[in-house]
């Protein structure tokens, strides 16, 4: 009669935990699959910042990070000289890096098909000899159409190993430097349309002092819209004007 009681004592003690620990695990769950679902419905986007580090390359970082953005800087190699403590910044903060050559003049970058292996190699060496660190990803002066002929890749990217990047999104920023409503519309508008195709958007914006005025509103307009800003990488695979994946 005493063993009989005490299996109901032990069973009723069951029953009694089980409520308990079920809300903890389900909610666990819950918790789990929305932010998993979360993260599958967001959409990627990549801003890319070129011609700097410059004077203005602390603020554009101070409001990337206020917006917890990430970019990939495509640098020049005497810019990095020059305003190391950004450049610095730059890797310390964790965006991407590539590099824009040298002179960023056509007529000394395409010279011969050497000429521009010649530049980013010394772009690298530059941010080597700055912030300790080296990459792969390059982005030609002006872009790499109609200059990065054939022969010209495969020194670049065959026998040099980096990976060419242009953009499918081109802010304009460069050209419209007083009409910031106007390079808003025009980003945003490429942004929807080159998404709407099945593309991630690659956004080209300049690291210039005009850009400062357009950013905050671009990037806060992208939030509300559920974008995920990541950074380039080798890992990644290129987009550029000739679609070549090396």
């Amino acid at each position: 009669m005493l063993h009989i009681r005490k299996s109901i004592m032990v069973t009723l003690a069951i029953l009694l935990i089980i409520p308990l620990l079920l809300p903890q695990s389900v909610s666990a769950k819950s918790a789990a699959s929305k932010d998993g679902a979360s993260k599958a419905n967001s959409k990627i986007i990549y801003l890319t910042f070129d011609d700097g580090p410059t004077a203005h390359t602390g603020q554009l970082l101070d409001i990337l990070d206020q917006y917890h953005a990430k970019a990939t800087f495509f640098m020049l190699g005497p810019q990095m000289e020059q305003f190391q403590k950004a450049t610095k910044r730059i890797v310390a903060d964790g965006h991407g890096l590539g590099l824009h050559g040298v002179t960023h003049v056509p007529g000394k970058f395409y010279k011969s098909a050497y000429s521009g292996l010649k530049e980013m190699q010394q772009a690298n060496a530059s941010l080597n000899k700055v912030a300790g660190v080296k990459t792969s990803l390059v982005r030609t002066p002006y872009g790499s159409k109609p200059y990065l002929k054939p022969a010209f890749r495969s020194v670049l990217l065959g026998q040099g190993g980096f990976h060419l990047w242009d953009w499918n999104v081109d802010s304009e920023d460069w050209k419209y430097k007083k009409d910031h409503q106007k390079v808003y519309n025009s980003v945003m508008k490429q942004i929807h349309n080159v998404q709407k195709s099945g593309t991630t958007p690659v956004v080209l914006m300049h690291d210039q002092e005009a850009t400062l005025k357009v950013l905050p509103q671009v990037l806060k307009t992208l939030k509300a819209e559920g974008y995920r800003f990541e950074v380039l990488s080798k890992k990644v695979q290129p987009v550029n004007f000739w679609n070549d994946k090396r």
